[in-house]
């Protein structure tokens, strides 16, 4: 190409020179010099190309279209400045409570998903209700939830902020699981284990979250329910004893769901009628109790086949004069009796099953002591049952005397009461201690106006050793992860008393709270956020 462009250039300046030989004189060196300068640039400009620049997503590991928001509008101000990784996805032995860096860093898919001091997750995967990025970058209330202040800072004209099609963009890839540019979701490896898990009821929100017991990270938010616009209340959750399963009482949906512990994969639904509360298996999990929590349905206590999740017998008591409003549930080993707490009244009932384990077949009532005729009485409030494995005693709450009552498993007779702070509910045993979350106890020094504490009595000498204060405000589900001897509490947190990571406009309460405690000092190794108001909550070591 080049020769033939000389050619050409060369025989038109020639036909000028001739055309104009009577006024200029042709110099013929220096007007090929001219030429050949031309066209050694046209070679170098045509030869040589622009190198291209790298897709956004090569770097970030973001998808593009998320890249092209995140990295261009958000990165700028949220960037790794101290150079250390703080990915996520490669932490498993990283220390919970020390972040390599206390920055949000927005420059790589792989560190978003726990947020600033991985308190708060500011994405979700899979969740777009409660993933706070959205609510971060939307300046428009009538969009969804927003929280100040808006990102990125407001130019004057406020011509900066994200478009509502840029934030549909970010809210359909969380709903697709957040992937990376290689389609791997976050956490997917956690999905081929039953264990290292808690799973917590979020009894507001209708989600179950899930949180890795190693590092505390909230993995997934699992809807739970069937009825869109109706919040069914996850109440309860037990695993199966394989930890193959877990399965939650809907208080509010009239229902019992079953779930896969690794994938989250619901496998079933029974319709149990109204406000199931307490739900135990038998020893091989095939046979499950669930109480009502309640004083007008006819229906009491409900026996299920969990396997094929079928309704297979039903205490009914209209009257309440067998279990005046049931709740809590111990089943004896051999699955041949339920104990079930009589919350409204003053005793328990002992009741019996049959030996093909398909039907109620009698019951007796147990007063809290010897000199009390069972009755409904709201003076006691017996709410949960536990025993010790030792097979020596059993343990009862009671939320309106603020005690717990200890009986002897062999003959049902009273042993012991022991005072704890106000309104003694759910508990747990771990070597030798039961640990009782104390809804409303007061104590202002300590804790301002947060409500809670947890009551710490030696199971085998029944004596209360010690209350905890200065956690979260409402405590309501407890458990011990054996492992690592950590006490977990998840918290109502209703208000907003123990405050936010961030504000939140537009969401119809406060986050709940999750702590971790080291036993046994009981120092605080991690909080966490959920969705609202926290419940029971079950522990797969």
């Amino acid at each position: 190409m080049g020769a033939a462009a000389f050619e050409s250039v060369g025989r038109v300046s020639l036909l000028r020179g001739r055309m104009n030989s009577k006024d200029v004189e042709f110099d013929g060196n220096a007007y090929f010099g001219y030429v050949w300068r031309i066209i050694v640039g046209l070679i170098l400009f045509t030869g040589c190309k622009k190198a291209p620049v790298p897709p956004l997503s090569q770097e970030s590991q973001f998808p593009e279209a998320v890249a092209r928001i995140l990295i261009k509008r958000c990165a700028g101000c949220h960037t790794n400045m101290g150079g250390a990784s703080n990915s996520p996805m490669h932490e498993e032995q990283a220390s919970p409570v020390m972040p390599s860096t206390s920055m949000l860093n927005l420059t790589r898919w792989d560190s978003l998903f726990y947020g600033p001091s991985r308190e708060v997750p500011i994405v979700i995967p899979g969740d777009v209700e409660w993933s706070h990025i959205l609510w971060k970058v939307n300046p428009n209330p009538a969009w969804g939830p927003t929280s100040e202040p808006i990102c990125p800072p407001p130019m004057p004209d406020s011509s900066n902020f994200l478009s509502r099609e840029e934030i549909e963009v970010l809210r359909a890839w969380i709903a697709q699981g957040a992937p990376n540019a290689a389609g791997q979701r976050p956490w997917e490896e956690r999905k081929r284990s039953c264990h290292r898990k808690a799973f917590v009821c979020a009894s507001g929100s209708d989600v179950v979250a899930v949180f890795d017991l190693d590092t505390y990270h909230l993995l997934y938010q699992i809807p739970v329910g069937v009825r869109p616009g109706q919040i069914e209340s996850p109440h309860y959750i037990q695993l199966s004893p394989d930890g193959k399963y877990f399965y939650v009482t809907l208080i509010a949906g009239a229902a019992v769901e079953k779930y896969r512990t690794d994938t989250y994969e619901k496998v079933g639904r029974v319709e149990v009628g109204a406000d199931p509360a307490h739900i135990e298996f038998s020893s091989d999990g095939r046979y499950a109790v669930v109480t009502h929590f309640t004083d007008v349905a006819p229906i009491k206590l409900t026996l299920i086949d969990a396997e094929r999740m079928q309704v297979l017998d039903e205490l009914r008591d209209p009257l309440g004069q067998i279990i005046a409003r049931p709740h809590g549930l111990w089943i004896t080993p051999d699955f041949r009796y339920a104990y079930v707490t009589a919350n409204a009244g003053n005793y328990l009932t002992k009741v019996e099953i049959s030996q093909d384990r398909t039907r109620f077949v009698d019951f007796e009532q147990i007063p809290l002591a010897p000199s009390m005729v069972p009755q409904a009485d709201p003076r006691w409030g017996p709410y949960q049952i536990i025993p010790e494995p030792t097979g020596q005693y059993y343990f009862v709450s009671c939320d309106a005397s603020n005690e717990v009552r200890v009986f002897r498993q062999r003959d049902d007779s009273l042993v012991a009461v022991i005072p704890t702070a106000a309104a003694p509910k759910l508990m747990t045993y771990h070597e030798g201690l039961v640990y009782v979350a104390c809804l409303k106890a007061r104590a202002p020094a300590l804790q301002g106006d947060k409500l809670g504490a947890v009551a710490v009595i030696d199971a085998l000498n029944l004596r209360l050793l010690t209350h905890i204060y200065g956690t979260g405000h409402l405590p309501r589900g407890i458990g011990v992860d054996p492992v690592r001897k950590q006490l977990l509490l998840s918290f109502e947190n209703l208000a907003g008393m123990d405050p936010p990571h961030h504000y939140v406009g537009g969401i119809p309460g406060m986050p709940a709270k999750l702590y971790v405690l080291q036993i046994p000092s009981f120092q605080i190794k991690a909080v966490r956020e959920f969705a609202l108001v926290g419940y029971g909550l079950a522990i797969s070591p």
